[in-house]
C-alpha cells in the first residue's frame, strides 16, 4: 500500500539537517508519529509546505534558508497532490484552514476526479476548512475519517488510531 501524508512545517525547529521530517519538531511530531504508524503497513511519504523552505518532502536533506517564492511553492505543492492521490491507497491532509482553503478548496473537483477509487482518506482541518469542500462527495467514494482541529494538534489520537484500523482491515480482506 502506498500512502502520503500533504502537510505543512513548522515554526519550531531542531538543529537536525539530515531530513525536514526530523528538522520541523514542536507541533509536527504528530506528523512523524503518524508517518511512523503509517510505515508499519504502506510505504509513506510526507509532502510539506513551508513559508521558509518552499515545497519540500519529509525525506529531503535540509538545505540553508534561500529566498522561496510562496506562491510558486504552493503551486507545485498542490501539482504534487494532484499529480499522486491517484496512485494513492491512503492519503492524509493535515492543513491549517489557510491553506487548506487556498491549495484544495479551488481545485475539490478535480482531487475527487484524480482520486484513486476506495482509497482512505484522512482530513485534519478546521470547520471552517471542512465546509468549504463537499465532503459527501468525497464520502460517497471512499472511507473518510475527519478531525476538525482545534489549536495546534494537527490529528488526534482517536483519529489516527481510527485511520490504522482501517488501514488493517483493508489488508486483512
Amino acid at each position: 500500500m502506498k500512502a502520503a501524508i500533504f502537510t505543512e512545517g513548522s515554526t519550531t525547529t531542531s538543529e537536525s539537517t539530515e531530513s525536514y521530517s526530523d528538522y520541523f519538531v514542536g507541533s509536527f511530531l504528530s506528523v512523524n508519529n503518524l508517518a511512523e504508524e503509517l510505515s508499519v503497513y504502506c510505504d509513506t511519504e510526507i509532502h510539506i509546505l513551508s513559508e521558509v523552505h518552499g515545497y519540500i518532502r519529509g525525506e529531503d536533506s535540509v538545505h540553508s534558508k534561500q529566498s522561496v517564492d510562496f506562491d510558486e511553492s504552493s503551486k507545485n505543492f498542490k501539482e504534487s497532490f494532484l499529480s499522486q492521490i491517484g496512485d494513492l491507497d491512503v492519503v492524509v491532509i493535515l492543513l491549517t484552514t489557510d491553506t487548506f482553503k487556498h491549495i484544495l478548496a479551488p481545485n475539490w473537483d478535480e482531487t475527487l476526479e484524480q482520486s484513486k477509487l476506495d482509497s482512505i482518506w484522512c482530513i485534519g482541518t478546521s470547520r471552517s476548512g471542512l465546509n468549504s469542500v463537499n465532503l459527501e462527495a468525497l464520502e460517497s467514494q471512499h472511507p473518510v475519517l475527519i478531525y476538525q482541529r482545534r489549536g495546534v494538534a494537527r490529528v488526534g489520537t482517536e483519529t489516527r488510531e481510527e485511520l490504522i484500523d482501517h488501514i488493517r482491515a483493508r489488508l486483512d480482506d
